[in-house]
């Protein structure tokens, strides 16, 4: 486990820079230190590279640079899936050079507030512990750190000489320094974003995070072109809607937006809607074009440059400058006053982080600390004369443990396993053991007074298996017992299942 990896750790070591880009895998979301990301793509045409390692999909060519590109699935040892439109490419900056990580999905650039490292099981869609660094909280939710320099650091990368016979000289060979010279030499960093079908772009100095659209509060004799505020952790921001300043026309397909770029706006903040966060790339000193003379004086002054990108114009904008000078004082006003007032009503409630997840239509939880894993469904030996709700036993890493269906303890009929089945390791009795679940959602705090006794009965036959109810807005979560779980009788034939692989198949493993 990386327990002992981050008990010392503060997340201004893993993350020094204070902002994250978050992405996901698997459903599950992660988080990278913003300094360490150089740029994040599209995915674009991948060279492969006979004989590279089963992790490296090929190499694409950034701008002359010949970077290889690690298909974070197979690193992470998950499920294949195809790409789609939301699949994106982060280049990143290790110590052995410029290296791309393909990922399900770019999520958000969301900045640290509470800097404690939390302790990870390897609690992540079986990804191992080898390859976290731990867990930091961001609002409400758990966001998992990766160990970048353990994405290289194995034994097919360290044959440097074999790799370079390959025709990868170059690619994993380039030094710190000769990055950090060539990340200069990119230019500076800027986040393109869509509105409408038009692409635009501001400096990535400038933003503080960019985040999911929350709920928006209307206010009353704001300029047309704020659509209220937004509260995001105890702090309230106007939200802004570029389209309606520069005039943007949408066209008639409806509006999608669900993105928010929150910038410094003197001691306050601000959000911007966009439509799409595109990607973050770096704009080279002379690559920018002037604004075309054919705007007017006015629109000319919302643009900084034109960046001629395949397919697409991307116009180069600094928010700021396009808010007037009376609404300026407006706005600003708007998001201190309104911000004072919430953080000072703000209390702490107690609360309990849960795994929860799914057995058909109802969700249920443990307890954060119970769970010692979450691992997808795999191969499962079967037993003879094993209990009617023991699918059999699994071996985790050459330890054998006994597999439990909870469907089949709480009456109901069995199915077959999918992509999003999930087996829960935990502990019962002492002994550890794998609970088959239809789905995992999330990691979530829940507060204590949301929590209550059960109720008499639910749509399955776990009653006698539950401990209290949480009660919240958009459904319940039934909180398992484990100590219920099994009879001491039941306890003791599972310990009979559980065991370790002999010392000559564990030295065979991967």
């Amino acid at each position: 486990m990386a327990v002992e990896s981050t008990q010392s750790l503060l997340a201004t070591e893993l993350v020094p820079s204070g902002q994250m880009v978050t992405f996901t895998l698997d459903g599950v979301e992660f988080g990278l230190d913003i300094d360490r990301v150089q740029e994040i793509t599209h995915r674009t045409d991948i060279t492969p590279v006979p004989g590279s390692p089963t992790f490296i999909m090929g190499v694409i060519n950034l701008r002359g640079l010949i970077i290889p590109v690690i298909d974070s699935r197979v690193r992470f040892h998950l499920a294949p899936q195809e790409p789609t439109s939301k699949t994106r490419i982060i280049v990143l900056r290790l110590a052995s050079g410029a290296t791309g990580l393909q990922v399900d999905s770019v999520a958000e650039v969301v900045r640290l507030e509470d800097h404690a490292i939390r302790e990870t099981p390897p609690l992540v869609a079986g990804i191992r512990a080898e390859y976290l660094a731990g867990m930091v909280t961001v609002g409400t939710r758990l966001i998992t750190l990766i160990h970048l320099e353990k994405l290289l650091d194995s034994v097919e990368l360290s044959r440097r000489a074999e790799l370079e016979d390959l025709g990868m000289a170059g690619m994993v060979g380039t030094s710190e320094a000769d990055f950090e010279e060539e990340a200069e030499q990119d230019g500076r960093p800027v986040v393109t974003f869509r509105l409408g079908s038009e692409s635009f772009g501001i400096a990535l100095h400038e933003v503080e995070e960019i985040v999911e659209l929350p709920a928006v509060t209307k206010v009353p004799d704001a300029p047309d072109y704020v659509l209220g505020v937004i509260c995001l952790r105890d702090q309230v921001m106007p939200l802004i809607d570029l389209s309606e300043i520069l005039s943007i026309q949408q066209g008639d397909a409806e509006r999608k937006r669900d993105m928010v770029v929150l910038l410094s706006f003197g001691t306050a903040k601000i959000g911007v809607v966009v439509d799409e966060i595109q990607e973050i790339l770096r704009i080279q000193e002379g690559q920018t074009l002037p604004p075309p003379q054919t705007l007017s004086e006015a629109e000319r002054e919302h643009l900084e440059g034109i960046l001629l990108l395949p397919g697409r114009m991307v116009s180069l904008i600094n928010v700021l400058k396009i808010i007037t000078g009376d609404d300026q004082e407006k706005i600003a006003a708007m998001g201190q006053g309104l911000g004072l007032v919430d953080s000072r009503a703000t209390e702490t409630v107690p609360s309990i982080e849960l795994v929860v997840f799914r057995l058909g239509p109802e969700s249920y939880g443990l307890r954060l600390h119970e769970v010692r894993e979450i691992i997808m469904v795999g191969q499962i030996t079967p037993v003879p004369r094993a209990p009617s709700f023991v699918d059999g036993v699994l071996n985790l890493r050459g330890e054998v443990m006994p597999v439990v269906d909870l469907r089949t303890r709480f009456g109901l009929d069995r199915v077959e396993a999918n992509t999003i089945s999930r087996i829960l390791i935990t502990s019962i009795g002492g002994v550890f053991t794998g609970l088959v679940v239809d789905a995992v959602d999330e990691v979530r705090p829940v507060e204590l007074n949301r929590f209550g006794p059960p109720p008499s009965v639910t749509a399955v036959g776990a009653n006698r298996y539950i401990d209290k109810v949480a009660r919240l807005d958009n459904g319940m979560i039934f909180l398992l017992e484990l100590k219920q779980l099994l009879t001491d009788t039941e306890t003791t034939q599972l310990q009979g299942l559980q065991g370790r692989r002999s010392t000559a198949n564990k030295t065979g493993e991967a």
